[in-house]
């Protein structure tokens, strides 16, 4: 159930379109995506990871490993994913999160943590991330060095939890 929403979430995406709009609300996604990944963290009481390398499944314990998206996924998402790894790549833990939830049902409330990434790929944004920073096209950048240690307590934005994300 939960693959299949992420499955058909990544499929309905527009790609051609992907890094070719900006808004004003991009910034926000990378605000609330590293502040859901340090709320993670904190709940779970991991040890926190870079958020390029944090791949929640398997912090979790999924032992089945990354998904193959070019199995699951149709060819347009294919062809923009294999031109961009931090993209594919965080789309991936994407995937294996969704899995893993569907196998254990606990898990499920932290598929959330990608949702900002994901709502940022829908409206035709675009980022990229590496061991030191998250950048956001046109909506900023993060550096990642102590970056736990800015979002762990952090508010929500309410616009993007208003929106279900």
């Amino acid at each position: 159930m939960y693959l299949d929403q992420a499955i058909l979430r990544l499929n309905n995406i527009n790609w051609s379109l992907v890094g070719t709009v900006s808004n004003i609300e991009d910034a926000d996604v990378g605000y609330e995506f590293m502040r859901r990944l340090a709320s993670f963290f904190k709940e779970t009481q991991l040890a926190p990871k870079p958020p390029g390398l944090a791949n929640v499944a398997n912090l979790l314990g999924d032992s089945e490993g990354e998904m193959e998206i070019a199995a699951l996924c149709n060819s347009d998402v294919i062809q923009f994913l294999s031109e961009d790894n931090s993209i594919q790549r965080m789309m991936q833990y994407y995937l294996q999160l969704a899995r893993y939830a569907d196998k254990n049902p606990d898990v499920h409330r932290y598929i959330s943590i990608y949702d900002p990434l994901i709502t940022l790929l829908e409206r035709g944004g675009v980022f990229s991330i590496t061991l030191r920073e998250l950048v956001i096209k046109n909506g900023g950048t993060y550096p990642l060095n102590g970056w736990y240690e800015r979002f762990f307590d952090k508010a929500p934005l309410d616009g993007l939890n208003k929106k279900g994300q």
